[in-house]
């Protein structure tokens, strides 16, 4: 399905004829704290895009025709583990303070998981996993969203070298791009805000543990693609189960204006520490 990576590394940007791009990006891997809409911390990793800690993962973008020299950095003081869903030939390790070089292409649109494949799934779990996102409309409106769950003292576990029973996951706090509603609203890259005569497309990873159900008013948005067999490409609801690890893009064109809300449909996930709605929820505004 894929041609298989070859390792390079070069420090530039060339681009080619037909619009095909040499596309060099360096992601760190981090470890810092998570803050909650309610200031509770936890441990926290996350692949960024310097070395100064933050709980948004990197979101890489490219299209069929690029080729993406992507170097990973690990700035923690652990082993780590790099791997990219659905891509075959990586799965490689990085030790604390060195470097892995890959030369990344896709034949096909999506959204492709990366993640910490290390000591899975607990680094994962921990924050380490992004989106890459592959897409070739490059005059549609794009917004991200990789969702995620946690539970305060897995984390806590976790971060002190102790072990934990997946079985038993019961989450606390449910954020998208690293935040909750109503810190969520500021983020442009996640909040949608466009008018009735644009494309939006949605890029949507669950890095989670757990499954979610993304439920939309006023639309009934239809999927791109989907890296989930059991989701109908090209139908279009207003509910999107996404199971964990799995990613779609879905394409909304509004046919009215105003503003609407989205949310995880299993209510849970829409509170942060029990209290609702600090956790999946956003809204989207829809302008003539």
């Amino acid at each position: 399905m894929f041609r298989k990576p070859v390792l390079l590394f070069l420090f530039f940007i060339s681009v080619v004829p037909g619009f095909s791009a040499t596309i060099s990006k360096t992601i760190f891997i981090n470890r810092g704290t998570f803050t909650t809409v309610n200031n509770t911390t936890f441990p926290f990793f996350a692949f960024n895009d310097s070395q100064v800690y933050n709980s948004l993962n990197s979101v890489l973008e490219l299209t069929t025709a690029d080729n993406l020299l992507l170097t990973v950095i690990n700035n923690d003081t652990i082993i780590h583990g790099f791997d990219v869903k659905n891509y075959s030939g990586i799965n490689d390790t990085i030790n604390p303070g060195d470097t892995l070089n890959l030369n990344l292409s896709f034949t096909q649109q999506g959204v492709f998981i990366y993640y910490d494949s290390y000591n899975y799934p607990a680094n994962r779990y921990m924050g380490l996993a992004g989106m890459i996102c592959v897409n070739n409309n490059l005059s549609a409106k794009k917004y991200y969203w990789n969702i995620k769950d946690h539970q305060t003292g897995f984390n806590n576990s976790i971060s002190a070298g102790g072990s934990v029973n997946f079985s038993q996951y019961d989450p606390d706090y449910f954020t998208i791009n690293g935040k909750s509603f109503p810190e969520l609203e500021d983020d442009t890259t996640a909040t949608v805000s466009a008018t009735m005569s644009d494309t939006i497309l949605l890029f949507i990873a669950n890095t989670g543990q757990s499954s979610h159900s993304l439920h939309f008013h006023g639309f009934h948005p239809k999927c791109i693609t989907s890296s989930d067999t059991w989701i109908q490409v090209n139908s279009g609801k207003d509910s999107w189960p996404l199971k964990r690890m799995e990613a779609v893009i879905l394409m909304i064109v509004p046919d009215k204006t105003g503003k609407y809300s989205v949310h995880d449909h299993n209510l849970v996930a829409v509170s942060g520490g029990g209290i609702p709605p600090n956790g999946m929820f956003t809204i989207m505004e829809i302008l003539p």
